[in-house]
């Protein structure tokens, strides 16, 4: 039994170190991958820490300009190998909080994309199982490391040759004199070594965090929304208003890709324009670009509502009908592309703009802001604030600030309750929405949350 034992020790003592290699440099090029899209959109990777709805405002955004800094430190420190200990227990300190961050999205049913390699935020449909288990494996591989740190082709290993010593012959280590020699030197060289890991490992822990705190600063910066955000009949917080004040006051926060914002459209769009028109509710429609990852990379959300703000510039009539249309049928086909698709091209949006009645030069002007993206901007601004304000997902329906479930039955009854204590209706002939008014140029994000 002994010998056995002993035999299995010798043998996976020269293999430990090179399965620690592997593990090192996947764990490294895993971080590195992770971090690179996270740190190519800032305000993006803020929105999906948003929608696990766990943080803070502050921390989210702490989270969503540090992280990705930090996973490309320590995917740098795993590649070359150095303080691969702490590198390996600060990576799985980090996979514990992954997990608990996905677990209590799952359990709270929460539909988002967990935006571990970028992208993330709200998703028509998700499973977690994947991801947990991804995560739990990780976790595994670094806790290896955290107990066998010792690994091959790293910086680690050049630095540890200084720390050999070489053996007296078996003459010289017989003798008392001699094996205390011996004995003291390796003393002294394993006290080296661990000062010199601990000088080490201190120093790039700090330069870690202070490369973390840089690229905050960095990272927010980028985030900064480029561009005026207003409109003349669209704002950030309010969106694009149709209908007078009224006793229901209806936010109807959209994403021109989300297929459960076509099935709500199909359900209540018609009943809420008649209550609009009657004077029963008005209506805020938030633009939202969400889903720009889900239109294989040409930013159909951004696009689309941009284009439904260029036409909001015609009126706000002209907006609800453009509005409809790219929730409606054309030519017998739905609109709506299905998600993965390349999505619409900018010329369909100014075909459809004819179809909402835009023609001569208001149909060159909306082209051309269509074609510039000139709201791109306030795009980001609309589903910016949304995000802060706690709309992590579409359709998101709130009657009176408070949210709904977006079905006809439940806005019918809303609409009715809000109606038992409001003013009552007072409809015009002939109902001409009231524009929205527009915001400052340079609005801050703190702003207080639209009632």
């Amino acid at each position: 039994m002994r010998s056995e034992a002993q035999s299995s020790f010798v043998n996976w003592n020269p293999i430990r170190p090179w399965l620690g290699t592997v593990i090192r440099l996947v764990l490294g090029v895993v971080w590195i991958w992770a971090a690179w899209s996270k740190l190519h959109s800032p305000r993006a990777f803020v929105q999906a820490v948003r929608a696990y709805d766990a943080t803070p405002e502050w921390l989210s955004k702490a989270i969503g300009y540090g992280l990705p800094v930090i996973e490309v430190s320590l995917g740098i420190l795993l590649v070359v190998g150095v303080a691969v200990r702490l590198a390996a227990a600060v990576s799985a300190v980090l996979f514990v909080v992954f997990l608990i961050g996905l677990i209590q999205a799952a359990a709270r049913n929460i539909q988002i994309d967990c935006g571990c390699f970028g992208n993330g935020g709200a998703t028509t449909s998700t499973s977690y199982t994947l991801d947990i288990l991804r995560d739990v494996g990780l976790l595994l591989l670094a806790a290896y490391l955290v107990v066998w740190s010792y690994t091959r082709v790293s910086i680690e290993e050049f630095l540890g040759r200084n720390d050999y010593v070489e053996a007296p012959s078996a003459k010289r280590l017989r003798t008392e004199k001699g094996a205390r020699k011996y004995n003291a030197m390796l003393e002294a060289r394993r006290k080296e070594a661990r000062s010199r890991a601990l000088y080490l490992n201190g120093s790039l822990a700090v330069v870690v965090v202070l490369v973390g705190l840089i690229g905050i600063g960095v990272q927010s910066g980028r985030a900064k929304i480029q561009g005026s955000l207003s409109a003349p009949h669209a704002s950030v917080a309010d969106g694009v208003v149709f209908g007078k004040k009224a006793a229901a006051t209806v936010d109807v926060y959209e994403d021109f890709q989300c297929p459960h914002c076509l099935d709500f459209e199909k359900a209540v769009s018609k009943t809420m324009e008649a209550d609009v028109r009657a004077n029963r509710a008005q209506v805020r429609y938030h633009p939202l670009a969400f889903l720009d990852s889900a239109s294989n990379g040409n930013q159909y959300s951004s696009r689309a509502a941009n284009a439904a703000l260029c036409a909001s510039d015609v009126s706000i009539d002209t907006f609800v009908k453009f509005h409809d249309t790219l929730f409606g049928v054309v030519k017998g086909k739905q609109v709506q592309p299905t998600e993965g698709s390349s999505g619409r091209p900018n010329s369909d949006f100014v075909s459809y703009g004819q179809l909402a009645g835009i023609t001569g030069a208001k149909l060159t002007t909306f082209t051309q802001c269509v074609q510039t993206e000139q709201y791109k901007a306030l795009v980001q601004g609309i589903t910016d604030y949304a995000s802060q304000h706690g709309v992590n997902a579409t359709p998101t329906i709130k009657i009176n600030g408070k949210t709904t479930n977006p079905d006809l039955a439940s806005y019918q009854t809303a609409v009715a309750a809000a109606l038992k204590t409001g003013p009552a209706p007072n409809p015009s002939k002939t109902p001409s929405p009231t524009p929205t008014t527009s915001v400052p140029a340079t609005p801050t994000t703190s702003a207080k949350k639209s009632p």
